[in-house]
């Protein structure tokens, strides 16, 4: 794979995110240089309670295939992101419920413009797991029931995931600090 994305100008980080069994999975972390791809980072990684495959909302399985970042995210202050960072805070919530705001990362505090309830995902009690994390453009049309709030994001307590890609937090850090949009996050 690192062969042939060699010469790709749009891609110049890869997390190469292998699975195992269940849902274990090992990643590494490569970051184009002027020399070729140098590793920056390996690890264990968790996946989706029911491995791969991803077909609907719920299913808790991990699409296959590659997913590229919209931004990162985290209930810590940024570390110093290249992509852009939104800090999780009281009342963000991932959307998983049908609707102009299914597969979205909002804020449902009315005073800021924002809906008083939605079903989903309340990001801020979810520490560690979003401790750190970047939002990928699985499903980015929001299209029902496809899945939601694909990301990668730290691991917790759980040995899967109910979708994601669980990252230890140094991992998980390592790669915002040093990945832009230019990052390809490859399933396999």
């Amino acid at each position: 794979m690192l062969g042939r994305l060699r010469h790709d100008g749009t891609v110049r980080q890869l997390l190469l995110v292998e699975t195992a069994e269940g849902s274990e999975a090992l990643a590494h972390y490569y970051v184009k240089g002027a020399a070729g791809w140098r590793l920056r980072a390996a690890g264990s990684a968790f996946i989706g309670k029911h491995g791969t495959g991803k077909q609907r909302e719920g299913d808790l399985k991990t699409p296959c295939g590659d997913l590229r970042p919209l931004r990162a995210f985290g209930i810590l202050p940024d570390p110093g992101s290249l992509l852009p960072y939104l800090r999780i805070v009281p009342g963000t919530v991932a959307c998983d419920a049908k609707g102009p705001h299914y597969n979205r990362i909002i804020q449902t505090d009315p005073s800021n413009g924002g809906p008083e309830e939605l079903s989903g995902e309340r990001m801020w009690e979810l520490s560690p797991e979003y401790s750190y994390g970047i939002e990928t453009d699985y499903n980015a049309a929001g299209i029902w029931p496809l899945g939601s709030a694909i990301f990668v994001h730290c691991k917790g307590n759980k040995k899967w995931t109910g979708g994601c890609i669980a990252l230890d937090l140094p991992f998980m850090k390592k790669v915002l600090t040093t990945a832009d949009e230019g990052l390809l996050i490859s399933i396999r």
